[in-house]
C-alpha cells in the first residue's frame, strides 16, 4: 500500500523525487507510459499553462515510486499507477484545480481514476478501449512495395501543408469524435507545425501523390509512439497506412530509434490490427483514451 503521496511541479514535493527517478519508474512500464515520459522530457516537473506542462502526484512506498498520475495543461489526466490510480488522480486534480477534459492510460487504471473523481456519468466524445502493440524495429517486416520503391515515404513538403492540415482535421473528427471548429483547426495547425519542426511526421507517396500520413505523437530516447495515421476514405484498402507506418519507422531507425508502440481498437479482424500485425507488432496490453464533451470538473 502507498505510504505517502507527493505532488511534483508545485513545490510541495520538491527534493523528495526528481524527474530522473520518475522517468526511471515510468520506463519500467515503457509501452503504456509514452505520453507521460514524453511530456516529462519536454517540460520537466513544471506545472503551468504551456504545452506539455503539468503537475504529478507520485505514490511512494518503502521500495520507492509505486505510481504516478499527471494533470496536464490541456486538462488531460494520465495515469501509470497499477495499484493507486484512483487516489493519485484525486490528489493531482485537487492540487491543480484544473478542469478535467479526459484521461489517458491503461484501461483499468483510467476506469478507476474516472470513478474516483465521480466522472462516470459525464458524457464523452470518445471512450476508447484500445489494444496496445509493441515492436522492436530490428524485427520489422518491411512491406515489399516499400522495398521495391513502388511507394515512397518522406516528411511532408511546405507545399503539402494545407493537405496535411485537412487530413489532421479529418482524423480528429473521424477517430476522436471532434467537431470541425476554429479551435480544432488551431490545434491541428499547431500539431502539424510541431511534427514538422521535430521531423516526426511522414507522408506516403504513390506516383508522387500523397496517399497516407503517419506521425509520432510521443518520443522518448530510442522509443516512438505512432499516432495520427490517416488514409483518405477513397484510398483505403490498398495497404497505404501500413506502408506509411513502416516507412516512418524505417526513417526513425536511421536516427537511432529501435522500438515503437501504438494503440488501436476493435477486433482482430479490424484492418489496422491486421496491418500492424503484418509489420511485426505484438499485442502487449491495453490502453484507453477518454475525451469529455464539456469542460466541467
Amino acid at each position: 500500500m502507498v505510504s505517502d503521496i507527493v505532488i511534483l511541479g508545485m513545490d510541495s514535493g520538491a527534493g523528495r523525487v526528481d524527474a530522473a527517478a520518475l522517468d526511471k519508474f515510468l520506463a519500467r512500464h515503457a509501452d503504456s507510459s509514452m505520453f507521460l515520459r514524453s511530456n516529462l522530457a519536454r517540460s520537466g516537473l513544471v506545472n503551468g499553462d504551456e504545452a506539455f506542462q503539468g503537475a504529478y502526484a507520485v505514490a511512494l512506498d518503502t521500495d520507492g515510486i509505486a505510481g504516478v498520475a499527471a494533470h496536464y495543461w490541456n486538462g488531460m489526466v494520465a495515469v501509470q499507477a497499477p495499484d493507486d490510480a484512483a487516489a493519485l488522480a484525486k490528489a493531482v486534480v485537487a492540487a491543480t484545480g484544473r478542469s478535467v477534459k479526459g484521461f489517458l492510460g491503461p484501461r483499468v487504471q483510467v476506469v478507476a481514476a474516472r470513478k474516483a473523481l465521480g466522472m462516470e456519468a459525464r458524457k464523452t466524445r470518445l471512450d476508447s478501449k484500445e489494444r496496445l502493440f509493441s515492436l522492436d524495429l530490428a524485427e520489422m517486416q518491411v512491406p515489399d512495395p516499400l522495398k521495391r520503391g513502388i511507394v515512397t515515404c518522406r516528411p511532408p513538403l511546405e507545399s503539402e501543408m494545407n493537405l496535411m492540415l485537412e487530413w489532421r482535421i479529418a482524423y480528429a473528427i473521424d477517430q476522436l469524435g471532434a467537431k470541425d471548429t476554429p479551435a480544432l483547426r488551431r490545434q491541428a495547425t499547431d500539431d502539424i507545425a510541431r511534427f514538422c519542426a521535430e521531423n516526426n511526421n511522414w507522408v506516403l507517396l504513390r506516383e508522387d501523390k500523397p496517399v497516407a500520413y503517419a506521425a509520432f505523437n510521443a518520443t522518448v530516447g530510442d522509443i516512438v509512439q505512432v499516432g495520427g495515421v490517416w488514409t483518405p476514405p477513397l484510398l483505403r484498402g490498398n495497404g497505404f497506412a501500413r506502408y506509411c507506418v513502416a516507412g516512418a519507422l524505417m526513417a526513425a531507425q536511421e536516427r537511432g530509434v529501435n522500438h515503437a508502440v501504438l494503440f488501436t481498437g476493435r477486433s482482430k479482424e479490424w484492418p489496422p490490427i491486421r496491418a500492424y500485425s503484418s509489420l511485426g507488432f505484438q499485442e502487449v496490453g491495453d490502453y484507453s483514451v477518454v475525451l469529455f464533451l464539456d469542460e466541467k470538473k
